[in-house]
This record gives C-alpha cells, sequence and structure tokens, in this order.
C-alpha cells in the first residue's frame, strides 16, 4: 500500500511550522523593539491584539470559503497573503504601523487550522486522526521552538528587519510544494488504490459531492457550541505564554537575548511532545475499544489538569522550578489542541468541518483579545502572579464546559460522534 497520505500530514506540518515562525518572530524580538520604540507593556499588547482582531474575525469568513472552494485553492490562498504580510513587518517602525502588519498577518493565518483539519478529513480514517492532527499539529512547536534561536541568530547577524524578510519568504517555497502535490485521495496519481480503499474504509470519507450544511443551521448546533464555549476559555493562555515568556524571562529572570536563544524553545518543545503523544494515544484508546467521543475527552482532561503547573510562576520558587512548571503547562494544552481539532473533524459533516473549526476559532480570538489586553492592564497594575494563577486555572474550567454542554450519541461508535441540534 502507498502511503502518499503522510506526505501531506508533512506538508500540513510545515505550513504549521511556517505559521508560528510568522507569528513569533516579533514576540522574540520584542524586548529589543520595545527598548528601541519606547513601547510599554499597554502599547505591546495592542499590537498583539490587532493580530487577534484579524484572526478573530477571519476564522469564520476563511472557513466557509475553504469549504466552498476546496482545501487546494483555499490554504494556497491563504498562505500566499499571510507570507507577504509577514515580510510588511521589516518596514514596520511604531506601535501603529507593526499593529496593521499584525492585522494583515492574522486575516491570512485565520484559516491555517481549518484547511488543516479539512485536510485531515479528506485524507484519513476516523481510526488515524488523531494521530495525523497531533502530526501536523506538532508543527505549532516546531515553529515556536525554530522561531527562537533562527529569530534571534538573524537579528544578530543581518539585523532584526531581516528576520522578518527572510522568514516571510520561506511561506512562499512550501505554496509552490503544496499547488504541485496536493489533490483529492480519488484523484491523486500518487495514492494506490489499496490506499484509497484503506482512507475510505470505515466510510468517514466520500469524495462525491455532498448536500452544503446552511452556514447558519450551525449555530442551532449545541454542540458547536461545545466547541466554541471550550476554546474560548482554553485557548487564549496558551497564547499567553506563546507572547509573553520572552519578555517575562526578559524582564523576571534576566535573561538575555542570547539566553532567550538558548532556553526560551524549551517549553514549545514540550508542547510538541504533548501534541504527538496526545493524538497517538487517543487513537490507542479507541482502537482498544473506546469510544471516540470519551478517548478524546480523557485525553483532553489529563492536559488541563496538567496546565495547572504553570501557577508555580506566580510564586517565588526559583527559575528551575517555574520553567518546569511553564513547560509542564504546555506539555498539557499539547495534550488538548490535537483532540479537539479532531473531535471537530470525527462529530461534524465534512462538508461544514472548515466552517465549525472557523466558528470555534472565532470565539477562541474574542477571548484571546480580552485576555491579552487584560494581560497588559495586568502586568503594568499587578505583575505576573495573577496572570499565572488564571493560566492555570481557567483552562481546567475549558474541560468542564464541553463534558458538560457535549451531547453524546444515543449510540456512540469508535466510528461516530455526530452533531446533535439543541
Amino acid at each position: 500500500m502507498s502511503n502518499f497520505r503522510w506526505v501531506i500530514v508533512l506538508l500540513l506540518f510545515a505550513a504549521t511550522a511556517i505559521s508560528y515562525v510568522d507569528r513569533q518572530v516579533l514576540t522574540v524580538l520584542a524586548p529589543q523593539l520595545r527598548d528601541q520604540l519606547q513601547i510599554s507593556n499597554t502599547g505591546y499588547a495592542s499590537i498583539l491584539t490587532a493580530f487577534l482582531l484579524a484572526y478573530t474575525f477571519m476564522q469564520p469568513i476563511t472557513g466557509w470559503l475553504i469549504d466552498r472552494i476546496g482545501t487546494r485553492k483555499g490554504f494556497a490562498l491563504i498562505m500566499g497573503w499571510w507570507s507577504i504580510a509577514a515580510v510588511l513587518h521589516a518596514f514596520g517602525n511604531s506601535v501603529a504601523s507593526f499593529a496593521v502588519c499584525r492585522f494583515l498577518l492574522g486575516a491570512g493565518e485565520a484559516g491555517s487550522w481549518a484547511a488543516c483539519v479539512k485536510a485531515v478529513s479528506e485524507w484519513f480514517p476516523r481510526k488515524e486522526r488523531g494521530f495525523a492532527t497531533g502530526l501536523w499539529s506538532a508543527g505549532v512547536s516546531a515553529g515556536l521552538v525554530i522561531s527562537v534561536p533562527i529569530v534571534a541568530w538573524i537579528n544578530l547577524a543581518l539585523g532584526w528587519r531581516w528576520a522578518f524578510i527572510l522568514t516571510g519568504l520561506v511561506g512562499l517555497i512550501w505554496l509552490a510544494a503544496w499547488l504541485w502535490l496536493y489533490r483529492l485521495p480519488s484523484a491523486h496519481p500518487a495514492v494506490s488504490a489499496e490506499e484509497l480503499r484503506h482512507i475510505t474504509e470505515d466510510g468517514a470519507i466520500d469524495d462525491q459531492p455532498t448536500k452544503k450544511t446552511p452556514y447558519l443551521s450551525l449555530l442551532r448546533s449545541r454542540n458547536v457550541w461545545a466547541v466554541i464555549a471550550a476554546r474560548v476559555l482554553a485557548d487564549p493562555w496558551v497564547w499567553f505564554y506563546y507572547f509573553w515568556i520572552p519578555e517575562y524571562l526578559t524582564r523576571n529572570a534576566g535573561f538575555t537575548a542570547a539566553d532567550i536563544g538558548k532556553y526560551a524553545w524549551i517549553p514549545f518543545a514540550a508542547q510538541g511532545v504533548g501534541i504527538v503523544f496526545g493524538g497517538a494515544l487517543s487513537d490507542l484508546l479507541c482502537r482498544r475499544g473506546m469510544s471516540v467521543l470519551n478517548a478524546r475527552l480523557t485525553v483532553m482532561l489529563s492536559g488541563m489538569l496538567l496546565m495547572t503547573a504553570g501557577i508555580t510562576a506566580a510564586f517565588d520558587f526559583g527559575i528551575v522550578v517555574i520553567f518546569t512548571g511553564i513547560s509542564t503547562a504546555m506539555l498539557g494544552f499539547g495534550l488538548w489542541a490535537p483532540n479537539m481539532m479532531s473531535l471537530c473533524a470525527d462529530a461534524f459533516p465534512r462538508d461544514s468541518v472548515g466552517s465549525v473549526v472557523g466558528l470555534s476559532g472565532m470565539g477562541a480570538g474574542v477571548g484571546g483579545m480580552v485576555v491579552t489586553m487584560l494581560t497588559g492592564v495586568a502586568l503594568d497594575l499587578y505583575g505576573y502572579a495573577p496572570v499565572f494563577v488564571a493560566a492555570g486555572v481557567i483552562p481546567l474550567l475549558a474541560f468542564v464546559v464541553l463534558f458538560t454542554l457535549l451531547q453524546r450519541p444515543k449510540a456512540a461508535t469508535n466510528n461516530s460522534v455526530q452533531a446533535q441540534p439543541t
């Protein structure tokens, strides 16, 4: 049997890594740029919020677009957009100009997760989606990990403007590879008849045109609101770690720019381990006889419990203990993330997967904007302690809300979890 579906996962992994490199360049350079341009915590939070504003409200639009024009064209369009936006950061010189660039970047990257989830729904049977999603989702951590030393090196060697230019151009290289390689399985010359049977064996995939689910009808689904609410409460706190770890280590732990390059990648690597392991573990539980729904939720609960370890950063435990706590929290979110995305692919029809991911992403973005702005204000007034406490407690509430709202199918099996309307 050919295994071309794993090449598709590799493409999705690379795209996800590129998106997080592009958004992290500013974060890695933030201490230097803030000092150079005299940007306060609140001003920096405003720049971050500009990204989240576009990222939030473009997610349902880009999700709908990808469902309508297809994964291949949709992903190509958004990758080209955000790569150009990433390069434009090189010309920023103020809070306003960086905010505009971040807005454009967020508008393009808004469709990335919807495109990846939809691609997996087109190329993988349900029994492999958890692991496949875990693999491409590991691109998040890969992008975060490599961005720290790469951006630090480019900055030291060529200057901060070149860090934006060179990393932004990588996306255009990926775009060429994507247009060359991506097709639906039934139309792809590299897919053997045996692999196609494997992909479609559980009935989860059908390349034939289907009746489109009315967009507004999704808002009547209780399961859609369960996913939205969970992401509103969970996602903003991992973004807090993404956006503020270099700042925290520089301002509170005395790290230099070189130290950031050496050590700040560790929590992101821990998240990557969690992402791959979390996706594989839920698939394993499915193969052992647990329903899809219970397998996803079991691993997700474990992840949210681990996120409470980040509370150690609210106290004066020493940098080793604090760094371990932050890394453990990131590992926990790694367990959560691929199972949330797999749940979206499992619970809803293929023609609406992108839309559901987009709607839930919009909810996460709204929560992210609120949390990001409140973080900037809280840091100026009270410091990091209350923020780290919230980052440890509220994600656990996200699981409680998801578990409570999510409707169970009348007869759960390993192959189905159906969306239930209210």
